[in-house]
């Protein structure tokens, strides 16, 4: 199994994925379940890529594709099962480095012969890909579904260079967020160059918005929550506000930032109701604190500002433990 970072061989690792592309004819691409902009996204670039070059490609996720990725081209096309019987000599698995991200319901034939990971998250699982192409200082996933396309010298056409200005947006939250670096605002003005409008997709992405999710957030902030030295925020999604909504996760997406964007909070934490007795818990840092340090420690990973992970106990002791350890993390890094 592989185990390459962006180092001085991530170019090495690129030409070996653009190698394993030209011997494949048929290829699926995969990304994590309850998929966000920057997981789509990047699944319809690659996807909509390789049928340039010629391939069959199969685009796969288990749940259904974000509205705020409808209008993206390619989007219809994505399927949510997979024959038992399917085959495919290449599998890109994109923005998640663990095969149980993909969803309990990705059949054992999604894994062709040969698998690459491209992320760029910081946790990974190291043995089950063939190749990992990585980059943790990359704003998103998208970033890195440019290099390859690059170095596959592909013209990116406009519907692609949506596709992959709708990742690097949303994962920088509007370029807004400590992930944008100078090579982030380099793939957006290629990408423009490439024909995207950028009021085009700011509109589709954050400002055409169910009514049903603005409902929600106003019922999400009535459980909003400091605590007493006024640096942590927490926010609950119990199971009793999104009873009957079709996709709560999706449409409950980034209310947490509302918690971080209190002034003097340094963490928002978020918990979302599952079915049985567990909810999920997601973390947002202004910095001073690596939150996925914290989600390991419960099975889960993600980045420095924002992670997560699931926790089975009751809301209130997740939250009093919570708290214990972030007020430790916070007094005790430098200020």
């Amino acid at each position: 199994m592989g185990d390459i970072a962006r180092a001085e061989d991530f170019g090495e690792s690129l030409q070996r994925a653009v190698d394993w592309i030209d011997e494949s004819d048929s290829c699926l691409v995969v990304g994590h379940y309850d998929p966000d902009g920057d997981s789509m996204g990047s699944t319809l670039a690659l996807a909509a890529a390789l049928r340039e070059l010629g391939k069959d490609v199969t685009a796969y996720n288990q749940d259904p594709v974000p509205y705020i990725c409808e209008f993206l081209r390619g989007s219809d096309r994505v399927r949510h099962e997979l024959p038992e019987d399917a085959e495919f000599d290449l599998t890109f698995v994109l923005d998640c480095s663990s095969p149980d991200r993909v969803g309990s319901e990705f059949p054992q034939s999604g894994w062709g012969e040969r698998t690459v990971v491209i992320d760029h998250h910081r946790t990974w699982d190291r043995e089950f890909a063939d190749l990992y192409l990585r980059d943790e200082s990359a704003a998103a996933t998208g970033e890195l579904i440019y290099d390859l396309l690059e170095a596959l010298e592909l013209d990116i056409t406009s519907d692609i260079a949506e596709c992959l200005y709708c990742a690097v947006m949303t994962d920088t939250g509007g370029f807004r967020y400590s992930n944008t670096s100078k090579r982030t605002f380099q793939v957006a003005g290629e990408l423009l160059d490439a024909g995207v409008d950028p009021w085009r997709m700011a509109s589709h992405v954050y400002e055409s918005q169910p009514l049903k999710r603005i409902e929600l957030l106003r019922e999400v902030l009535e459980t909003l929550r400091l605590s007493d030295c006024g640096r942590l925020a927490f926010i609950r999604i119990p199971r009793s506000i999104v009873e009957g909504v079709e996709r709560p996760g999706e449409l409950t997406d980034g209310f947490i930032n509302y918690g971080r964007s209190v002034r003097g909070v340094e963490v928002s934490t978020q918990l979302r109701e599952l079915e049985g007795a567990g909810w999920k818990v997601t973390f947002r840092s202004r910095g001073n604190v690596d939150v996925s340090k914290l989600a390991e420690r419960f099975g889960g990973g993600g980045h420095h500002n924002a992670a997560g992970c699931e926790i089975y106990a009751e809301a209130d002791d997740i939250e009093a433990s919570l708290e214990t350890a972030l007020v430790d993390l916070l007094d005790g890094d430098p200020e």
